[in-house]
Parts: structure tokens; C-alpha cells; sequence
């Protein structure tokens, strides 16, 4: 979904990947331009009967900057000389959903689809190629800049540093990245799942080669989220597109974790306290007040920041597996009115629940359990469980429920159904019964695949990321699926995959975390000067409480530990074991 909040911060800096890679003099430094600057000349191409150019405009150069996507103001530095094209492959008619906006009676109308792209090609070319992975449901066309780094967002893209750039709206058009009416067309949700990830990537390949006259010398795909889902679809179904991928936060485990979410908001509404609702249902959002989220922060804060590895009082949870927090225990029990300095037994209940991960009937997992993590309860980690998010970014469903996003948006219903169900309460989910109608969509759109031999074997290199306060996909689950890459691997995938977690942060970026880094010079010195990276350099924004603290993000399985003198606020003092 890849969201960035200033309730904290959204997707600089990195350790021995980037020495290596200004080692090198500068791998990205821009090459003499192999074609005129003549953005028609595109619109005029033929890229193929299924492919439509709906605008091809001439940007120079310190003319605009990159528009901040959650409040439209411009942010970074000014964008270099490029050219805009905005096209449409495959157009059709299909159907869709419409609801009633006061009976909320859902009908299936006619409606018009394309699988649109945005494509941004610089004027002085570096000879690479950057796919931007989209978020939530897609149905939005996100200015192609190339967004790489967490924090910084559109301010540090990827198109400022001579790449050729392009997005999706993954098939549709929507009211926003929730919204899941294109869910009654079956070509529509196959597009959405991995479809228009490849044939975006083959014509705007094949417009570069048009337009430069060569092909791009290396491929990179970097996508958070959804972004990271097809990140790692990439790698899996379509193995020969890309050298270098990113996969950030993935929703690689779509499935599993929708039906995990939808257990949270049963959990939820049983704790939301009487008379606090919402014409739809409880308000998820009364669960747990500011004061008692605070409690649950600081309680685990208390109980983990010196534990097993980490051997420093910094308010990071370096070594996550080694929390042995129990809120049982470890919160005090209200024994009257909850003032904000305790909780009652059915909140600890509900907390527990959560972390542990939704269960059937039978106690069978539906996905993963959870790190207890400094930035759990933190705004990163309640505006996605409890709080919704805020207009215009989400639909009257999701605001008026508090839900988190998976559950509060249309997919449940729309689109991961089968058969569809767009009238899907979240309220009634069916623990024992609804994965499996989920499970058919999962055939689609799930990446769990351990089988990257192909991608290995052409050279490629996978860098993962994960947040471990992020409450939509776990790092235990990602954790879990790269030791089951390595097994496959021979017991070791270290030389083409590595991931890296990132304490305190919510899904994407934000809470109390180090959440500015850079992993595209990681993966480029990775793929183009074969250094692979032991850490990344990671700074804090300035809405955590310690702004400018800088750490290293170790690769797994390692984490930082403190070396025992100097600031506990330089990444220097810090070593990865």
C-alpha cells in the first residue's frame, strides 16, 4: 500500500555499496544523449497495435519539481530535462461494480479499461532502466519519478539521477488505490495480480529502444507494498526483465494476510467499548485510546530494548527474536477505570491475539504471527489497524469503519474473492470459510515462490525490506520465506537475495525508526560492481523522537549492535553481527 504519513513519515544513505559505487567514479553519471530531444517523435512510434500514446510533452529542465503524492506540493529539487508520455495498452470495454451512493446497492455496469503507463525519458540518459511499483489496488497513474528511498519520497527519485522511469495503473481507473470495482472484470483483476506489470515493462523497453537507440544496459524494479508484491513477482513469473530488484514491505503473502487482517477486526470490534459506533459498524478506532497505545509503546520499550544482541538503551529494538514481551505480564491490569495507566484483560487479550496472528476455529494459523516492536501502537502502526486514512486518500467505507486498509478497503469483497462478493462485510468474516475463496485470487497475485533459479542464473539480485512495526505483512513471515529461499539455495541465498529489517518502522516507512535509506545504490553496486550489502545506512526523520540518528540496517540474519563507546546516535559506533 505504501502509504507515508506525517503522523510519522512514506517511500540518503548507505554503507559499503555506496563507497563502492563512487569508487567507481559514479556508474550513474549521465552519458552523451543518444537521441535528439524530440519527445513527438515518440507519439509517432510504432509500438504496436495494442499500444496508444495519449500525450508525449517536452519538460525542461528547472522547470518542475516532483509533487508530493499525499499533498500535491512540490518537494525536492527540479526535475532534469525529460520527456512525458502518458499511453494505454490493450483498451476495451469490461465491467464494473457500481454501488448506490445512499443504498449502497451494488449494480455491474459497462466500463472503459487500459493498462496505463506513464513513462519519463531523460534527456541525458544513464542507460538504465527503473520500473516504480505501484500500491494498494493500483487504479491511480503515480508520476513516474522514481521514488526509491522510504522516507524521502518523490523528493529523491530516481529519474533526477539520469534513469528512464516508468508507473502503471495497474490495468484500471479508480477513485483512489481502494477502490475495487474493477473486481467484476475478470481480464481487469488479472492485469491487477501480475499481467500489466509485464506488458509495461515490454513496451516501455521497446520505446526506449526507439527512442535511444539501444536498450537499457540494466533493469531495476523497486515497488513498496503492492509495489513489493510485484517486485517480487518480477523475479518469480517474469525472471528475465530485470537485473536488480527491491521489494519493499511485500504483500508477497497477499492472501493469507487479508484473511489475517479481517480476523484483527473481529478482535477489534469485540473490545470497542458500547456505544461507540459507526453507521456500519464498531469504531475500531475506540479500541484502544492514544493513552493506552503510549502504554503499549512504552511497555514493550521497557521490557525488550536490552535484549539478547542489542546491548543498548535506545528506544530501537535491535534484536527483535530475542522480546520475550507478554502484555499479560508485563502491562498493568486495570482494576477499575482505565485511566492511561493500564489496560483491561480483554484489550491484553486482543493484543496478544493480533501479534499472535488470526487463527481458525480449529486454531489453525491464517498467516503469521508478529514482532512485539517499539513501533507497534505507534500512529505508523494504528493509522493502518484503527484509525483509517485520512480524506481524500480513502473511501467513506474505510474512514467511517476505522479499519486497517486490507480489510476497509474493497478487496476483500471485489477483488480476492471467488466468486466475487461485493457486498462483503468485515464484520462477518468467516475464518474457516473465506481463505479459501481468497486462496483462488492467491494463485494470481501471491509471489511465495522459492524458485528463483532462473533469475539467479541470469545474475539477478533481489534486496528485500521490511518494517518490523509494519501491521499489515510480517517480518516474521518475509524472515520465514527467505530462510525457505536459502534452503532452497543449498542453505544459503546470500550471493543473489538479501533482506533487511528495519526496527521500529511501520509498512513502508515511518514510526520510530530509521526509515531514510537508499537501496538503489545498494542494488546497483550490487548488480553493476558485484558488492553486495553487509548494511545499509539508515537515518531517522524528524518526526521520531531522535532526528538525525543514523544506524546501520544489517543483512539478515545479523542486526546492529552497539560497539560500546561513543554517541548511540551515529551509525558508526554500531556493527552488524
Amino acid at each position: 500500500m505504501n502509504h507515508r504519513f506525517e503522523l510519522p513519515a512514506l517511500v540518503a544513505c548507505i554503507g559499503t555499496a555506496v563507497a563502492a559505487l563512487q569508487g567507481c567514479g559514479g556508474s550513474d553519471a549521465p552519458r552523451p544523449p543518444s537521441a535528439s530531444f524530440d519527445c513527438a517523435a515518440i507519439a509517432s512510434s510504432a509500438l504496436g497495435a495494442d499500444v496508444k500514446v495519449m500525450q508525449s510533452t517536452k519538460v525542461e529542465a528547472h522547470t518542475t519539481k516532483p509533487a508530493d503524492p499525499f499533498t500535491g506540493a512540490p518537494v525536492g529539487d527540479f526535475l532534469p530535462a525529460h520527456c512525458l508520455v502518458q499511453g494505454q495498452i490493450n483498451a476495451r470495454t469490461g465491467k464494473a461494480f457500481s454501488v448506490d451512493p445512499v443504498t449502497r446497492a451494488v449494480s455491474t455496469v459497462d466500463a472503459p479499461y487500459a493498462i496505463g503507463f506513464e513513462l519519463r525519458l531523460p534527456k541525458d540518459w544513464n542507460g538504465r532502466f527503473f520500473f516504480q511499483g505501484g500500491g494498494g489496488l493500483d487504479g491511480v497513474l503515480t508520476p513516474a519519478f522514481g521514488i526509491y528511498d522510504p522516507q524521502q519520497g518523490a523528493a529523491t527519485n530516481a529519474l533526477s539521477r539520469g534513469f528512464a522511469v516508468v508507473s502503471t495503473d495497474g490495468g484500471h481507473r479508480g477513485t483512489s488505490a481502494f477502490d475495487g470495482n474493477f473486481g467484476a472484470d475478470p481480464q481487469a483483476r488479472l492485469d491487477y495480480a501480475y499481467n500489466a506489470i509485464d506488458k509495461v515493462t515490454l513496451t516501455a523497453k521497446d520505446a526506449l529502444q526507439r527512442y535511444y537507440g539501444k536498450p537499457p544496459e540494466k533493469s531495476y524494479f523497486v515497488g513498496c507494498s503492492n509495489g513489493g508484491r510485484q517486485a517480487m513477482i518480477m523475479s518469480q513469473r517474469f525472471p528475465s526483465h530485470f537485473d536488480g530488484i527491491v521489494a519493499g514491505d511485500p504483500g508477497f503473502n497477499f492472501m493469507n494476510a487479508v484473511g489475517n487482517t479481517l480476523a484483527d477486526v473481529k478482535t477489534l470490534a469485540a473490545i470497542v467499548p458500547a456505544g461507540q459506533a459507526t453507521p456500519f459498524g464498531p469504531d475500531l478506532g475506540k479500541a484502544y485510546s492514544p493513552a493506552d497505545r503510549a502504554l503499549i509503546g512504552s511497555a514493550i520499550v521497557a521490557k525488550c530494548d536490552v535484549k539478547g544482541r542489542d546491548n543498548a538503551a535506545d528506544g530501537i529494538i535491535s534484536d527483535p527474536q530475542a522480546c520475550d514481551f507478554d502484555p499479560q505480564v508485563d502491562v498493568p491490569t486495570c482494576t477499575g477505570a482505565n485511566d492511561g495507566t493500564c489496560l483491561s484483560v480483554a484489550q491484553k487479550t486482543a493484543l496478544a491475539a493480533m501479534t499472535a496472528g488470526g487463527k481458525t476455529s480449529s486454531g489453525a494459523a491464517l498467516y503469521s504471527d508478529y514482532f512485539y516492536d517499539a513501533g507497534v501502537a505507534s500512529p505508523a502502526w494504528s493509522v493502518w489497524k484503527l484509525d483509517g486514512i485520512p480524506v481524500p486518500l480513502s473511501p467513506t467505507l474505510t474512514l467511517s469503519l476505522g479499519l486497517n486498509q486490507l480489510a476497509g478497503m474493497d478487496g476483500p469483497g471485489k477483488v480476492f474473492s471467488t466468486p466475487v462478493n461485493p457486498v462483503f462485510d468485515p464484520f462477518g468474516f468467516d475464518a474457516d470459510a473465506d481463505p479459501a475463496r481468497f486462496r483462488e485470487f492467491g494463485r494470481l497475485a501471491d509471489a511465495t515462490s522459492v524458485d528463483l533459479s532462473s533469475f539467479k542464473a541470469r545474475g539477478g539480485k533481489l534486496m528485500i525490506y521490511n518494517g518490523n512495526s509494519d501491521p499489515l505483512f510480517s517480518s516474521k513471515d518475509i524472515a520465514r520465506y527467505y530462510e525457505s529461499l536459502a534452503t532452497a539455495n543449498g542453505g544459503n541465498a546470500s550471493d543473489f537475495a538479501r533482506l533487511f529489517l528495519v526496527p521500529g518502522m511501520g509498512h513502508c516507512s515511518g514510526g520510530p525508526a530509521t526509515d531514510g535509506f537508499d537501496p538503489l545504490t545498494a542494488v546497483q553496486a550490487w548488480v553493476e560492481q558485484g558488492v553486495a550489502p553487509d548494511a545499509l545506512l539508515a537515518k531517522a526523520g524528524p518526526f521520531t523522537p531522535w532526528p538525525g540518528r543514523t544506524r546501520p540496517l544489517c543483512a539478515h540474519p545479523k542486526v546492529a549492535v552497539y560497539k560500546g563507546s561513543g554517541s548511540l546516535e551515529d551509525a558508526a559506533n554500531f556493527a552488524c553481527q
